[in-house]
C-alpha cells in the first residue's frame, strides 16, 4: 500500500509517534520498514473495531477481493440473513463460521 498521504492525513512534527518514528530513524515520505518499502500514508482508525479485534480486522461475512464467487455469494447471504426479519423474536444462530 504505497499511498501518499494528503495533507490531512499527515502527522505533525510534535505528534508522538511521529517523535517515536523518528528515533528509530524513519523519515518523512519515507516507507516504514528495514529497506523503508513499506506504507507511507498513516493507518486510518476510523470506525469500531469488530469485537474489539482492532484495526483493519475484518468480520467473516466481509466480502473481500480475494474470495470467490460461491464464498462471496455465501458471506452476502449470511448477512442477509442475519438482518432478516424476526417477529417471533427467535435466537440467532452464526451461519457463518471461518
Amino acid at each position: 500500500l504505497k499511498a501518499k498521504p494528503s495533507e490531512k492525513n499527515k502527522i505533525k512534527a510534535d505528534n508522538k509517534g511521529f517523535g517515536m518514528l523518528a528515533k528509530m530513524g524513519w523519515k518523512e515520505g519515507s516507507g516504514l520498514g528495514k529497506s523503508s518499502k513499506g506504507i507511507t500514508a498513516p493507518v486510518a482508525a476510523g470506525g469500531s473495531a469488530v469485537g474489539g479485534a482492532g484495526i483493519g480486522h475484518l468480520a467473516p461475512t466481509d466480502v473481500t477481493e480475494k474470495d470467490d464467487i460461491f464464498t462471496q455469494y455465501k458471506k452476502r447471504m449470511a448477512l442477509a440473513y442475519r438482518y432478516r426479519p424476526n417477529p417471533l423474536g427467535n435466537p440467532r444462530t452464526p451461519y457463518w463460521e471461518d
